[in-house]
C-alpha cells in the first residue's frame, strides 16, 4: 500500500471516529422516534441530557486529563497512568449518580435507575474513546463505534416497539459491558507496568475545573430538552431532541475546519506579522460563512423533505418549523466568532472566553427562569426558550468580539 493511500485511509479513520458520536446520537434518536414514538423520545432525551450534564464531571473532565497525561507517559506507563485516572473517574461517577433520585422526585428525570446506568456506560465509553485517541488507535476505536451502533440498532429494532426502556438499555448495556471489558484489560496491562499510578495532588480539582469549563460553554444546549419537557410536555421534548441532534451533526464541519486551521494560525501568530494574521483570520471567516450558509440551506431542504414525508406527527406539532429555524439560526450565529475563539486558543488566553461564557450562561438561566414563570406552558413557552437561546448567542458574540478587540486591537480593529 502506497504512503499516499495510507495517509488517505488514516484521515478517513480519524474523520469517522471524530464524527461517530454525533452520527450515533442522531441514529439513536431517530430509531427511538420511529419505533417508540415522539413522547418516548422526549422522556429519553430529557434523561440523557441530564446524564450528560452530570457526565461532564464523571467523563469529560477526566477525559481532558487523559489526553494531557497519557501521551506523555513513560515507556510502558500509559496503562498505569490511565488506570489511576479511571479510578478517579469512577469516584466522580458514583457522586454524579447521587442527585438522580432527587431529580426524579422533583419531576426532572423519568427513569433514575436506567439514567444512572446510562451515565455509567456513557462515562466508560467516553474514557475508552479518549484513551484510544491519546494512543492514536483510531482503527480499534472505529471497530468499537461500529459495535456500539450495531448493538444499539439491534436492541431497538428487536425490542424497542414493545419495551420502551430499550431506549435506555440499547445504549447503556453495550457501553457498560464494553467499559467493564476495557477496565479488565486495563488492569491486566497496568499490572505489567507496576499497577495504577497514584494521582498527583490536585488532580480531582483539575478534573472538576475542566468539567465546569465545559458546563459553562455547553450548558445552554444541554438544558434545552429538559426545559422543553417541563414547559410543553414530552412530545415537544422529543421534537427538540431531534432538532438538536441534527444541528449537532452540522457542528462537526465548522469545528473540523477551524481545528485544521489552528496549526497554520499558530505558526503565523508566532513567526509573522499582524497583517498575515489578519489575512489568515479573514480567509477563515470567509470559509466559515460559505460553509455554514451551505450547511444551513442543506438543513432546511432536509427538514422540508422530512416534514413532507408521510407528515409524521413529530413534524406536525404546532410550531415545529419555527422551533427548527430558531435553532438553526442559533447554530449559524454561534459559528461566526470561531475565528476570534481560534485566535484566543492560539495565544493560550483562557480567562476571556471563560468570563464571556459564564456571563452568557447566567443571563440564559435567568431569562429561561423568567420564561417558565411568565409565559404560559405550551408552544409559546418553547418558542420563547429558543428565542432566548438566539439572543444569548448574539450577546455572547458581541461580548467576545469586544473582549478580543481589547486583547488584540492590532488584529481585530
Amino acid at each position: 500500500m502506497s504512503g499516499r493511500l495510507q495517509s488517505i485511509l488514516r484521515r478517513g479513520e480519524v474523520l469517522a471516529v471524530t464524527a461517530a458520536p454525533g452520527g450515533q446520537r442522531l441514529l439513536h434518536f431517530m430509531l427511538i422516534q420511529i419505533l417508540c414514538g415522539t413522547e418516548a423520545l422526549g422522556r429519553f432525551a430529557n434523561d440523557v441530557s441530564i446524564a450528560m450534564m452530570l457526565g461532564l464531571f464523571s467523563a469529560v473532565g477526566w477525559s481532558a486529563l487523559i489526553l494531557a497525561r497519557v501521551p506523555v507517559a513513560g515507556a510502558g506507563q500509559s496503562a498505569p497512568v490511565m488506570l489511576g485516572l479511571a479510578r478517579g473517574a469512577l469516584v466522580f461517577t458514583l457522586l454524579a449518580c447521587l442527585p438522580l433520585p432527587l431529580l426524579a422526585w422533583a419531576g426532572w428525570v423519568f427513569e433514575p435507575g436506567w439514567t444512572a446506568l446510562l451515565l455509567a456506560g456513557w462515562t466508560a465509553y467516553t474514557l475508552i474513546r479518549h484513551y484510544g485517541l491519546a494512543l492514536g488507535t483510531y482503527r480499534i476505536l472505529l471497530v468499537m463505534e461500529v459495535l456500539v451502533v450495531l448493538a444499539l440498532a439491534a436492541g431497538l429494532g428487536l425490542f424497542g416497539a414493545t419495551h420502551p426502556v430499550m431506549a435506555y438499555a440499547a445504549l447503556a448495556i453495550p457501553t457498560v459491558l464494553m467499559g467493564g471489558l476495557g477496565l479488565i484489560l486495563l488492569i491486566v496491562r497496568a499490572r505489567a507496568g507496576g499497577g495504577a499510578v497514584p494521582l498527583p495532588a490536585g488532580t480531582a480539582r483539575t478534573a472538576a475545573e475542566q468539567a465546569a469549563l465545559n458546563l459553562v460553554s455547553a450548558g445552554m444546549s444541554m438544558i434545552l430538552v429538559p426545559l422543553t419537557v417541563q414547559v410543553a410536555g414530552q412530545g415537544y421534548g422529543g421534537l427538540v431532541a431531534l432538532i438538536g441532534s441534527m444541528t449537532s451533526v452540522l457542528l462537526l464541519f465548522p469545528r473540523a475546519l477551524t481545528f485544521n486551521a489552528l496549526p497554520a494560525l499558530a505558526r503565523v501568530v508566532r513567526q509573522q506579522g499582524v497583517e498575515e494574521v489578519r489575512a489568515l483570520l479573514g480567509t477563515l471567516r470567509s470559509n466559515l460563512v460559505r460553509l455554514n450558509s451551505g450547511l444551513s440551506l442543506l438543513a432546511i431542504v432536509a427538514w422540508s423533505l422530512m416534514a413532507w414525508w408521510g407528515k409524521r406527527p413529530d413534524f406536525a406539532l404546532s410550531g415545529a418549523t419555527a422551533i427548527f429555524l430558531l435553532q438553526l439560526a442559533s447554530f449559524y450565529v454561534g459559528q461566526l466568532v470561531l475565528p476570534e475563539a481560534n485566535y484566543l486558543q492560539t495565544v493560550e488566553e483562557t480567562r476571556l472566553p471563560l468570563q464571556v461564557n459564564l456571563l452568557s450562561l447566567i443571563f440564559f438561566v435567568l431569562a429561561c427562569w423568567m420564561v417558565m414563570i411568565l409565559v404560559p406552558a405550551g408552544l409559546n413557552a418553547v418558542l420563547s426558550l429558543f428565542s432566548v437561546l438566539l439572543l444569548v448567542t448574539l450577546l455572547r458574540n458581541i461580548l467576545l468580539r469586544r473582549a478580543v478587540l481589547r486583547r488584540a486591537p492590532e488584529v481585530f480593529a
